[in-house]
């Protein structure tokens, strides 16, 4: 395989042809009754006193707010990346003497390298003991990603950046203590993962201990410090940051030892404090409105503020500050649980403690990176990241800080992005477009050594296993039925059809020999294919770049797992833009995770029923019947009924 070969699938699985594809599907119940109870409170607040009377009924008075109760027992507000891969972790706090407490609980998150199970599945093929060490040594090379996200946000917030770049490295995260699911969790507040009250309770225990000063910047910072010196104590890391978690991850670096940090990646920072200006220490705290203290004083208050503010619900400005103009429904009803998910009294603490950094901490930050004598020039090590509609923190702060960094070493050494139509919350509103644009910078502006590349994953799967397009249990892929008849509903026939996936230079299941049957030769299907969509969460084992008249798409999901409401939204949102951007006359789209029957079923099922009108049961037999033996494990098709038939 060629080096631009492998740099055309990085692309392709990095960028799809369109951004923002969550959106609000109609068809289910669930949906149905989200936007009825939406148009009732949208109606109830649209005048000033309507809003007031609808304040007084709740807050005087008890009454509860539908919208909102419906929103917490519905809306998960994690998702299946994360539950798959949390952990509840205690962190030793004894040797830092500025914090009250000698231990903490947190929710974290760990996701192996995607190399890591793979050698260890391979063990039997015949390599040699100098390609292994090898391969070892590489990977220690390889730096960890950290996640740190901002105020009042959690891990979640990460999950498309996280499921691209697990395709290359080893990523590491915590929700901070009080948000998240590192506080106490309420029972009835739908999520995806369970936690068993003893986890909750040692979570709960720890956070409830915690004073006010242990909520200050620098010692959130000595939190995170301690997390990681513990967790990750020898292999070098880049530190990943969204709003206030890009001044946490700037002092994280600062304060972590010489050639530790490989990098910085800051989405939406805050700006940064010039303390070489006259008078800049009274501006330090910056951002600690008099409002806030006020709240600070009167914390009532700001749980009368925060009710006021969310009271017109997905329309209000609680959301509508973190997302840009015209956002799907979908947008604004995850945007409007996260803002739920916030414990007020938490909020005025990290406010309270919150310092912005400075310039002179930013650039010891960067001194300190591993800047290896071997890398063949200077990189851009820091990249900056924000949207174009951004009114939270300006777009403008990430040109001021890359101007300033250019200006301070002499030399191009940081990037800045600006993400148009993007708000504060950019991976929410364009989480493609702005996680293929970090991936590629990483590939790019990054030195090869550390190898997070996919294309790098898949050289070293074709030298470990001797196939460049292995797969993983090879006798059952083939003896399995390539792809799905039309699936049917009496005349009626769905556009997607079931297939497991190809394989590079496979004489039945390969690009070529696929593409061909569709448009060179007679075949027994209805319909052309124009596109294919690949749901596994690994790198295909073909290249998409194959392809001639067929597109390729990425909508990866977690294997094992009933796909959560999100990756249902993104899967069913993506078909409508394939299917409108097209002119064929009965367009045809393949969908394959690896063998192409638990997701594959489930999520073409999703499509059917909220888009078609089917029945739960009519689409459950269509897929059995098109591709048998159908969804193989009965829980895949129980929550088809739990989700569209309660």
């Amino acid at each position: 395989m060629t080096s631009s070969s492998e740099d055309d699938i990085a692309e392709t699985l990095a960028v799809t042809a369109s951004s923002g594809f969550h959106a609000y599907s109609s068809g289910s119940k669930s949906s149905d009754k989200l936007s009825k109870l939406e148009v009732e409170q949208e109606h109830k607040t649209q005048t000033f006193f309507g809003k007031v009377r609808e304040f007084l009924r709740i807050q005087l008075f008890g009454y509860p707010n539908e919208l909102e109760n419906y929103i917490l027992e519905n809306e998960p507000n994690d998702c299946a990346l994360i539950a798959k891969y949390r952990q509840t972790t205690d962190i030793d706090l004894s040797e830092e003497p500025t914090l009250s407490i000698d231990k903490l609980t947190l929710n974290t998150l760990h996701i192996p390298h995607p190399l890591e199970n793979f050698m260890r599945n391979e063990t039997h093929q015949q390599v040699g003991a100098d390609v292994l060490e090898k391969v070892n040594d590489e990977l220690k090379e390889s730096p960890i990603l950290v996640f740190i996200h901002g105020l009042g946000g959690q891990m979640s917030q990460f999950e498309p950046l996280m499921g691209l770049l697990s395709q290359c490295a080893e990523i590491v995260s915590l929700d901070l203590p009080g948000f998240g699911n590192s506080k106490a969790v309420d029972s009835h507040h739908k999520s995806i993962f369970s936690m068993s009250e003893t986890e909750s309770n040692r979570v709960s225990f720890s956070i409830n201990r915690m004073a006010w000063e242990d909520f200050s910047a620098n010692n959130i910072v000595n939190i995170v410090h301690a997390f990681l010196r513990q967790q990750i104590p020898e292999k070098k890391v880049i530190l990943i940051g969204h709003s206030m978690g890009t001044h946490i991850a700037v002092r994280v670096a600062k304060k972590l030892p010489q050639h530790k940090v490989e990098g910085l990646i800051l989405l939406s920072p805050p700006d940064v404090v010039d303390d070489s200006a006259p008078g800049s220490s009274d501006l330090e705290i910056g951002g600690l409105s008099w409002l806030f203290r006020l709240f600070v004083y009167l914390p009532f208050l700001f749980n009368l503020f925060r009710t006021w503010d969310r009271l017109p619900g997905l329309q209000s400005k609680s959301v509508r500050r973190q997302l840009p103009k015209n956002s799907s429904l979908y947008n604004r009803l995850r945007q409007f649980r996260w803002n739920l998910d916030i414990d007020s009294p938490t909020l005025l603490k990290y406010v309270y403690g919150f310092k912005k950094i400075t310039t002179s901490d930013f650039v010891v930050a960067i001194n300190k990176f591993n800047n290896n004598k071997s890398d063949d020039r200077a990189y851009e090590k820091t990249l900056l990241v924000c949207g174009s509609e951004d009114h939270v923190t300006s777009v403008k702060h990430i040109h001021h800080i890359d101007n300033f960094l250019t200006k301070t070493f002499g030399r191009k050494i940081s990037s800045a992005i600006e993400v148009k139509e993007a708000g504060h919350s950019l991976l929410l509103a364009k989480p493609e477009l702005t996680s293929g644009s970090i991936l590629n910078h990483i590939e790019t502006k990054l030195p090869r050594r550390l190898n997070l590349s996919p294309a790098w994953v898949l050289k070293v799967k074709a030298l470990i296993s001797g196939d460049k397009w292995g797969l993983k249990n090879e006798e059952k892929w083939l003896n399995l039925k390539p792809i799905s008849d039309n699936i049917t509903r009496s005349n009626e026939i769905a556009p997607l059809l079931g297939m497991k996936t190809l394989r590079e230079g496979d004489a039945v299941h390969s690009p070529g020999v696929v593409e061909s049957s569709y448009y060179e030769h007679e075949d027994n299907f209805k319909g052309r294919l124009i596109a294919i969509i690949d749901i596994s969460s690994d790198i295909p084992p073909y290249n998409p770049q194959s392809f001639k008249h067929i597109r390729y798409y990425k909508c990866a999901t977690v294997s094992k797992v009933v796909p959560d409401q999100a990756s249902i939204h993104r899967f069913i949102n993506l078909v409508k833009e394939i299917l409108d951007r097209s002119d064929e006359k009965h367009p045809l789209i393949g969908v394959h995770c690896h063998y192409g029957f638990n997701r594959t079923g489930f999520l073409i099922c999703c499509y059917l029923i909220e888009v078609l009108g089917w029945t739960v049961k009519e689409a459950v037999e269509g897929f059995k019947l098109a591709k048998p033996p159908g969804i193989k494990h009965p829980h895949f098709i129980d929550a088809l009924y739990v989700r569209y038939d309660t």
